[in-house]
């Protein structure tokens, strides 16, 4: 077993960053497993349901090693900042105003792969949709979120996709 006190500062951040990346890897080879058995429609509830499953065990995981705060908006940051599922995923959050936060991706490893591919019909709204609105209700049962943006995009130099945290009155 490893002793991760043991390891060098660099040697945990490169360990740190080969973890998210291959989450995201398996993340992409279980979904095109699933479509192969199952078709696209059936993989795509099964991916969904997967993601809303995530949320809830990555709460427990995050929180057992990290002192945070599921309260609104600081909460969706903080829960963003811990999950490793989002750091190989080039992002930011912008508040556009106290009741508002902005999350918008410019670079998605998920994305790429299925532009590579040229798939046509792109999970990134079911899916990733089902995660921010777990992350929101999470957070805040009146918080909500709605798809700003979304792919296909016509250049990689766009963004991916944006989000937009709100409260709903």
């Amino acid at each position: 077993m490893i002793n991760y006190e043991e390891l060098s500062k660099d040697e945990l951040i490169k360990r740190a960053k080969l973890t998210s990346e291959l989450a995201i890897a398996i993340d992409g080879l279980w979904f095109l497993s699933a479509e192969k058995a199952n078709g696209f429609d059936k993989a795509l509830d099964m991916d969904i349901e997967v993601w809303e499953r995530y949320f809830s065990v990555s709460i427990k995981r995050i929180r057992k090693y990290f002192d945070i705060k599921l309260n609104g908006l600081e909460g969706i940051k903080e829960i963003m900042r811990y999950d490793p599922m989002w750091d190989p995923i080039g992002y930011e959050l912008i508040e556009d105003s106290p009741d508002s936060l902005i999350f918008q991706v410019h670079n998605c490893p998920a994305l790429e792969g299925m532009e590579k591919i040229g798939r046509e019909i792109l999970t990134c709204e079911p899916v990733e949709g089902a995660y921010l609105k777990k992350l929101a209700e999470t957070c805040d049962p009146k918080l909500k979120v709605k798809a700003l943006k979304l792919p296909p995009r016509k250049s990689p130099d766009e963004l991916c996709c944006q989000w937009r945290f709100f409260f709903e009155d």
